[in-house]
């Protein structure tokens, strides 16, 4: 009963964050009322305060970046710009954070992200897995710049319709597409090995990264 009352919840998540990529989408088109397109406009500055006062640790940084953002946002609305600055700058941000990431990882001397996380799951790696988890690390890095360079070059020269869509309705389905191609890859390539669900793989990455968050602070 537990089980699938937490399933109906991640469901429910789910639902509700595509539902809401949508509603962002649609506010490019103004099909939303004023009140609502300031929800929209509001929202994302309130995750990231809500992020200031729970988790960072330079609060008065994050407080004057937050400012400068509400600012920013405030001004590049006067002509109906400010979405493009809400959720543009949040999109390019995170996959240049995640393409840094990953990409240090592949610094002479370091193991590849992808290779460590492996080595969480089955402690012993093939030499072929090894090299195949590296390459790995490398398409995830071409992926998000391909999401920057891409999210750029819409914006620069395609309506704000056509980059919505690109970083609202397509983000979640092109991340899930890799996912899904490195597991029916893993599951094809190295059938004599247990492979992660790709859920696994995901907690296994957020409980490295969180690792890494509390080993810095210390």
């Amino acid at each position: 009963m537990a089980r699938a009352a937490g399933w109906l919840t991640k469901a429910l998540v789910f639902l509700a964050f595509v539902g809401y990529q949508f509603l962002v989408h649609s506010a490019f088109h103004g099909e939303q009322s004023p009140w609502m397109r300031l929800v929209l406009l509001l929202l994302p500055l309130s995750a990231l305060g809500y992020w200031t006062l729970v988790r960072a640790e330079n609060k008065r940084f994050w407080v004057t970046v937050l400012l400068a953002a509400g600012a920013g946002i405030y001004w590049m609305e006067q002509d109906h710009l400010g979405l493009v600055a809400a959720y543009g700058l949040p999109h390019a941000i995170a996959y240049i954070g995640l393409l840094c990431f990953f990409g240090r990882t592949l610094l002479p001397g370091r193991e590849a992200l992808i290779t460590r996380l492996a080595r969480r799951v089955h402690v012993v790696l093939p030499e072929d897995m090894v090299l195949y988890t590296r390459r790995l690390t490398i398409i995830w890095c071409v992926f998000f710049a391909a999401q920057i360079a891409t999210s750029a070059l819409l914006l620069k020269f395609a309506s704000l319709d056509t980059w919505s869509l690109f970083i609202n309705l397509l983000n979640l389905p092109l991340v899930m597409a890799m996912f899904i191609s490195d597991y029916v890859y893993r599951l094809i390539r190295f059938r004599h090995h247990p492979q992660p669900s790709i859920m696994a793989a995901i907690q296994v990455f957020v409980q490295d990264s969180s690792s890494k968050n509390v080993h810095n602070r210390l």
